[in-house]
């Protein structure tokens, strides 16, 4: 339950940020969703780094 409140908490943050403008188009969005996604440590096991 902890990873799912964490993820909408990220969701939640995103709308906000897109209603107030702080987010401007689709590809911001993205960035700033891959960007919040990569830090998160429940996921570090999926992210693959150049070599």
């Amino acid at each position: 339950m902890r990873e799912q409140e964490q993820y909408q908490n990220i969701l939640q943050r995103m709308i906000h940020d897109t209603e107030n403008q702080k987010i401007g188009s689709s590809e911001e969005l993205i960035k700033q969703l891959v960007e919040e996604l990569s830090m998160n440590p429940n996921l570090k096991k999926y992210i693959h780094t150049a070599r």
